[in-house]
Formats: C-alpha cells, structure tokens, sequence
C-alpha cells in the first residue's frame, strides 16, 4: 500500500482523499479511521481501512503498516490528550511501522509564529525534523472557510463584524490546501521541504469588499477592538472556551500572524489560486 491518509473525516483530510483519487488508484490509498462504523463508507468507495486514534500509539503502528508514505493531517486542540503528545504517537508510530515519506499539515511562518495555534505545530516540526523520515511540511495559512460565519452573519443583516484591524491573512479554499497536499504526496521525496502555503495576502477591509463584490449587496463593515469583540462573544453566549480561541485569532491576526508572502502554493499546485471573490462566491453557493 503506497499511501495513508489521516483525518479523513474531517474536511481537509477528506479533501485530501479525493484530489489524491483523481491520480492514483484506490487501491494504492489507505484511509485512518477511528473505528470500524467510520470505516464503512471508506471501505464500500474501495479504500483499505485502518482502524487507529492519535491517542492510541500501539493502534498507529499496526495501522500504518505496509504504508509507504503518510499523509498525517494534524490533530484537533483541546482533547483529553494533548495534541503534542497525540502527534508524538503519530510520528513514532510512523517510524516503528516502516514508513519512509511524511506529510504534514502545519501553520503558516510556524517557526516564528507567536500565535495561539503555534506551539503544537513548532513541537510537531521539531520531532518531524529529527525523526530521520523524509518529509514535506505544508504551512496552511487560513482557510476562507474559517470566516464563512462572518459572510453568513453579514447577509443576514447584522454587518461584517471583525476585530483583526488591518493585519494580512493568505486566505484559499480548504480544496485548494487539500489540493497542495495531494501534489506533495505525488511529487517526489528526493529531500525534506517546508512550503508556506498562503494566498494573496488581504486584510479584513479588502475581503469586506471581496464579499460585497460577490453578492452585489452593500454590506456595513464594523470592526471592533479586541476587547469589545470578546464582550460582544460573551453576550451573544458563547461558550468561554469558544470566546477565548475566537478572540485570540482575531488578535494573532491583527498582530501579523498570518501575514506570510510566499508563492509555494501556487508552485505546489501548478496554476493559479481562485481569486478570493470567486472563492467567496463557491463558498457562498
């Protein structure tokens, strides 16, 4: 079995299965799932399926077996554990069980980056760099799907509300990330390589006009300070944890966090991101 993929399930992860399906056989594709049920529709689609949890380290071992390169999809904060230690498991697994290729979904300037998200994925580079796997890292910048419920809010009348102050984000489609880690499971492991994975970069004010453009509606824009942002979460009744990851992206944002200039992805992919309006527009639809 040449390939494994992890997180497919989710959005990303599930992306990943099918741009990498459009070039390779499915019976070259592994899938990693957390039980037997989640695998059903995997398995009737004609991937092979493991049965495996980030958690679990001995369940990563025999799950990854056989497998020649692993597309490893990074894990989700705030479980019982970490998600260090669950991506520790992954990549010690991944050394017992014989795999010779390595991807991983990282976040944008990782190294450098003071952002909330950051620890985990700095953590996760460092063991990858010193497992002695071949690997490729993805730095994803930020999904425009992150901000679909700004876009929905602001087409049901209550205003295009943010409080990332004019701070640069490298905003693409969740297709388009998964697309790239498609190409660099395919392309050659001949060295390691880390590629920043970051749209055009835009500020808040420029996708305000990008929406509007989209859906020809005029739509007020409003942006907040963080503190104001955060009283506004809390009396709309968010959950504290909910307002605290919230507001501290905001914050990263509006201190430069994601503001990454790179032309990695377009080079991963071979062609040209959708433009953020038409990228809005297939969100919307």
């Amino acid at each position: 079995m040449t390939y494994l993929i992890t997180g497919v399930t989710g959005g990303l992860g599930n992306g990943v299965l099918k741009a990498l399906s459009k070039t390779v056989s499915h019976d070259e594709i592994a899938v990693l799932v957390r039980s037997e049920a989640k695998g059903v529709p995997f398995a009737e689609a004609g991937y092979a399926v493991r049965i495996g949890d980030y958690s679990d380290k001995e369940s990563l071992v025999n799950a990854f077996s056989g497998i020649e390169t692993l597309m490893f999809v990074s894990g989700a904060p705030g479980q019982a554990v970490s998600r260090e230690l669950q991506h520790k498991h992954v990549i010690e697994a991944a050394k017992a069980a014989g795999i010779a290729n390595l991807v991983y979904t990282s976040l944008a300037n990782a190294e450098g980056s003071h952002s909330v998200l950051a620890p985990d994925h700095i953590a996760t580079e460092a063991m990858i760099k010193q497992s002695g796997l071949t690997y490729k890292i993805l730095r994803n910048n930020w999904y425009l799907e992150n901000e679909l419920s700004i876009f929905q809010d602001s087409l049901a009348g209550k205003g295009f509300v943010y409080a990332g102050g004019e701070g640069k984000v490298g905003w693409a489609l969740k297709r388009e990330y998964a697309e790239a880690a498609a190409q660099a499971l395919v392309q050659s492991f001949d060295d390691n390589h880390i590629y920043e994975l970051s749209g055009t970069r835009l500020s808040y004010a420029d996708l305000h006009q990008a929406l509007e453009t989209a859906t020809g509606k005029p739509i007020d824009a409003v942006s907040m300070t963080i503190s104001d942002y955060k009283a506004a979460l809390v009396s709309a009744g968010l959950p504290d944890e909910v307002v605290g990851i919230v507001t501290a992206i905001q914050s990263d944002i509006s201190d430069g966090e994601l503001d990454v200039t790179s032309t990695d992805f377009e080079t991963l992919l071979g062609h040209a991101l959708t433009p953020v309006t038409e990228a809005i527009s297939e969100l919307l639809a």
